[in-house]
């Protein structure tokens, strides 16, 4: 495997990734009370990319491509993207405006409260007041953790597109 392409296609597609999902973001910000909570749809655009990542690597190798070098290159994408959307929403709400952060925080705390009893049995009493507490505690830079954990869903269409795309040499 080629790291350099890897890591440049990866790089690429990744940076395309990214943006477009912090364009959306903006999209839903200017249409939207609560940008933060319809930002889920982003996921079609990583996944998106991770495909054509995957297929521009597989074509500019001859048409041949290993699981591991679809995985890797696939992988990369949606780190990077899923890194650079969540970074470039973190400075917009740390800098521009912090309204979408704390709606996002109520609408979670108000669900947490609406299903108290669904929550307290699947945690016990002592986590669900941290979870509650934890609300009023969070940091703007959770966006960031939070995007890189939600996306990580996309390794399924990483392996399917993987599996799909391979093709060895006799």
């Amino acid at each position: 495997m080629k790291r350099k392409q890897v890591s440049n296609y990866s790089l690429i597609f990744g940076g395309i990734a990214g943006v477009a999902c912090f364009l959306f973001f903006l999209a839903m910000y200017a249409t939207k009370p609560n940008p933060l909570a319809f930002r889920r749809p982003d996921l079609g655009i990583n996944i998106i990319m991770i495909w054509a990542s995957i297929w521009y690597f597989k074509r500019n190798n001859g048409g041949y491509l290993h699981f591991y070098e679809a995985f890797s290159v696939g992988f990369l994408t949606n780190i990077i993207g899923a890194l650079i959307s969540g970074i470039l929403v973190y400075l917009f709400i740390e800098f521009i405006d912090a309204k979408p952060f704390t709606e996002w925080m109520l609408h979670g705390k108000a669900l947490l409260l609406k299903d108290r009893e669904m929550f307290e049995k699947m945690l016990n009493e002592k986590s669900y007041r941290q979870s509650l507490l934890s609300f009023e505690t969070q940091k703007h830079s959770v966006i960031i953790t939070d995007d890189l954990l939600f996306k990580q869903v996309a390794i399924v269409a990483i392996s399917l597109f993987g599996m799909a795309m391979r093709k060895l040499k006799n």
